[in-house]
């Protein structure tokens, strides 16, 4: 009996364990393999939907799939990796340590918010994890409660003004508008130490989401850099400060420090270097899969980034080839050439871009529409578990056209 253990329950991990399940079966040697995951806690979070209003139904039942395919999952923490002596070691939740021993390892440990060492850093929101949005939900829920009585209850202010940040500041308004408290006047900052807002995008893309903000009332304050935080107000480093009880920090994120325990190159995001197969260099059956990995997605020298739309099809493939590696078989080279993303900018406005360059392919209803169906269809795991282990086959998605 051999032992693949998958750590991380989020998208890489999940798609990591369905794929080993299938690959295992379709090679005959499920009987001979033990598959373990070990997460955090006993949920998929549907992580890229924790800044909407209804996010509390967004997290997914881990054990609802893997115990019927007789996965084992470990609710733990892990604290260090023994590569070469084939040793997990982690801690549950009660302080209980515990050490289990791999044959083949896939690291889908995910990524966490940048927290720099910012004075008050402690008294910003952020939209991270499902407990941390919780509080935010919680505090806005307060506010509300005395009617936004003061000048500061009443000021929002966003952190970061790429993706995150822009999802989260256009989809406050909505969120504010179902405390049904039509009288109350709101304002909106975004700021970012950048002076482009959004500067990953195109300069379209740029022009449509500039527009939005502006139609939105959001104030966008460029090149601002956070000094300092309080309860009370947001200081920047060019003297300026805002009265403010609410901060959303949107600045960026790591990959899990777990990734520390290779002695191989890391990107500047704390991500280890995959091979075409997503294997650690040098080891035949560790893979990485999802935001611990910077894997080649193209012959253009393009590489991953931190979002489910890579994590979902490398957790494919990795689960996969762990499972042919393990067992003496050939494995599937990763690619992924087609890149596409689409930006939620509000009620009933989103924007769809093609390429690398982020350049604009649809927006407004239809695109806010595709924008739904992405979140709330294509990146769920389907309810029948074996319908799910079916959709765990890698697939190259090409460009189109």
């Amino acid at each position: 009996m051999k032992n693949l253990v998958v750590i991380g329950g989020g998208f890489a991990g999940f798609w990591s364990a369905m794929s080993a399940v299938r690959q295992a079966r379709f090679l005959r040697k499920d009987s001979a393999l033990k598959i373990m995951m070990i997460s955090l806690d006993e949920y998929l979070s549907i992580r890229p939907r924790f800044y909407e209003n209804k996010f509390k139904d967004m997290r997914v039942p881990l054990k609802k799939y893997l115990d019927p395919l007789g996965i084992v999952l470990h609710v733990a923490k892990v604290e260090r990796i023994d590569h070469k002596k084939r040793n997990i070691f982690m801690v549950r939740s009660n302080g209980q340590e515990e050490v289990l021993s791999f044959d083949g390892l896939i690291l889908a440990a995910g990524s966490q918010l940048n927290r720099p060492p910012l004075p008050g850093f402690e008294h910003a929101f952020n939209v991270d994890t499902f407990r941390e949005s919780v509080q935010l939900e919680d505090h806005l829920k307060e506010l509300s409660a005395s009617r936004f009585l003061s000048a500061s209850s009443r000021t929002f202010v966003v952190v970061g003004a790429s993706f995150t940040g822009l999802e989260v500041i256009t989809g406050l308004p909505e969120r504010l508008r179902s405390f049904d408290l039509p009288d109350i006047h709101y304002d909106f900052i975004l700021t970012d130490r950048s002076f482009s807002i959004a500067p990953e995008y195109s300069s379209e893309g740029r022009g449509i989401i500039s527009r939005q903000i502006g139609k939105e009332g959001i104030q966008f304050f460029a090149g601002e850099e956070v000094d300092s935080i309080s309860p009370e107000h947001i200081r920047f480093k060019s003297g300026k400060c805002i009265e403010t009880r609410t901060i959303i920090w949107c600045g960026g994120l790591k990959a899990n420090p777990l990734t520390s325990m290779f002695p191989i190159d890391r990107d500047c995001q704390g991500r280890l270097k995959v091979d075409q197969f997503l294997r650690i260099d040098g080891q035949k059956t560790i893979f990485a899969a999802g935001d611990v990995a910077q894997a080649c997605v193209d012959d253009e020298g393009h590489t991953s980034v931190m979002s489910c739309q890579h994590a979902i099809p490398q957790g494919k493939f990795a689960g996969n080839n762990a499972v042919n590696a393990l067992f003496d078989c050939d494995l599937i080279p990763y690619s992924q050439p087609r890149y596409v993303t689409c930006l939620d900018l509000g009620s009933e406005q989103a924007l769809l871009t093609s390429g690398w360059g982020r350049f604009p392919k649809m927006t407004g209803i239809s695109a806010k529409e595709l924008k739904i169906e992405i979140m709330s269809k294509w990146i769920i795991p389907e309810k029948d578990v074996e319908e799910t282990v079916k959709m765990s086959v890698p697939v190259i998605l090409h460009n189109e056209g």
